[in-house]
């Protein structure tokens, strides 16, 4: 399990909401712990390694899965209704696509925030915040904001991400100084984050982001590797299993992520659990549990109002519970059924063949398929000091209620 120190440990952040995943293996019907949302399909940035790529960007243009469809505003206020009476902890607006072109969005943060308890956080390329006004409800409002930066230099952000002088390099940075200027003026408690996805494109820029933030009042500055989701290598003809080798991220990488680290001090952050599952094993990458029980508490709900199985199966219409144009959530959700339906042909039908490896509840997983282990072989030790454990450390984790 990663340590409380770090923001991304998403094992850690299962373990403090032990009595909510007990309550799901007695077979109650339990509420999400957190719920990523899709305002929006549609992108104005057109990153290659974009794991819902297939739902918008150009080259998918005729696919069965292209769709740069927007939220509406009547199904977008309904369901933040909804999930203001659900005990969901916590709300990821992302997409999708671009999650700050929706024009709604101002709008339905903000009931949320006046409205209920629950947590909010956002994904963002950060290009698009001055046009509808959302500078001071992202840090009045929210608990985290990322930035997608994903390269170091001016020039090779803007060729990277297909940019115009609208949404450019220049664009994103100033807006990344103008958060930090709010959140000092409103004195605000808002985690300011920065990302970088490490691809064969960008890697070489690993220290020039470092260098680029090092100074300016960010929180952290994530790197991640690329994952390869399976819509891109069946669009690309390839094995729909294939990743980037384990000789790149070892022999290419992990040196300059040593010396990012050096250069960042604790601002560094890194999802080294899918770097070392990319690395040490090049067959399951890491998935050896049968069961995908973490989707059962991060479920996302698409831009096209479809509630989605995870993010990695977003306009995958048989891996969806129900409609939010049919049905609210609160009745799609209470179908247990269709869920286990789906769930089945994905668990024991499929065998995850269809799923992309290193998926959004990978890491979950692993430590759900390890207490439901617990459980059968009725370990009653293993239990105690799980609920133990997460009385301990849940005032310690950052941003607990976002696995």
């Amino acid at each position: 399990m990663t340590t409380t120190s770090k923001i991304f440990n998403p094992q850690s952040k299962v373990v403090v909401h032990t009595d909510r995943v007990l309550d799901y293996f007695k077979g109650k019907n339990v509420d999400p712990i957190n719920i990523e949302i899709d305002p929006s399909n549609a992108c104005n940035h057109s990153c290659p390694f974009c794991i819902s790529g297939h739902l918008h960007l150009s080259k998918f243009k005729g696919t069965e899965f292209f769709n740069r469809q927007m939220m509406n505003k009547r199904v977008l206020m309904k369901l933040v209704k909804d999930l203001s009476n659900t005990n969901i902890k916590s709300i990821s607006w992302t997409g999708g696509g671009e999650p700050t072109m929706n024009p709604n969005l101002k709008q339905a943060i903000n009931y949320i925030k006046e409205n209920s308890e629950i947590d909010m956080g956002m994904f963002t390329n950060g290009s698009m915040l001055e046009r509808f006004d959302l500078f001071e409800t992202v840090v009045n409002s929210l608990k985290w904001i990322r930035i997608s930066m994903d390269a170091g230099k001016s020039q090779s952000y803007d060729n990277l991400r297909v940019t115009n002088k609208l949404n450019n390099f220049q664009v994103v940075l100033n807006n990344i100084k103008k958060i930090i200027e709010i959140k000092k003026k409103n004195k605000s408690k808002i985690t300011i984050g920065v990302g970088f996805v490490i691809s064969r494109d960008n890697f070489k820029e690993i220290i020039d982001f470092a260098n680029l933030f090092k100074d300016l009042d960010v929180d952290y500055c994530q790197y991640k590797p690329e994952i390869i989701q399976i819509e891109r290598n069946t669009f690309d003809g390839n094995d729909k299993k294939q990743q980037i080798s384990a000789e790149f991220w070892a022999k290419e990488v992990l040196n300059l992520l040593d010396k990012a680290s050096k250069i960042l001090g604790k601002k560094f952050q890194c999802n080294s659990y899918k770097v070392s599952d990319l690395i040490k094993d090049k067959e399951l990458y890491g998935r050896e549990y049968k069961q995908c029980i973490g989707s059962q508490f991060q479920p996302c709900i698409g831009a096209d109002g479809e509630v989605y199985v995870c993010t990695n199966h977003r306009g995958h219409k048989d891996r969806s519970y129900g409609s939010l144009y049919e049905k609210s959530f609160l009745e799609i959700w209470s179908n247990v059924t269709k869920r286990k339906c789906v769930m089945n042909k994905i668990e024991n039908l499929e065998k995850f063949s269809m799923c992309s490896q290193l998926c959004k509840p990978h890491e979950s997983n692993k430590i759900l398929w390890q207490i439901k282990n617990n459980l059968d072989s009725d370990d009653k030790e293993a239990i105690s000091n799980l609920k133990k454990q997460s009385v301990e450390i849940k005032d310690k984790l950052i941003h607990k209620n976002f696995i």
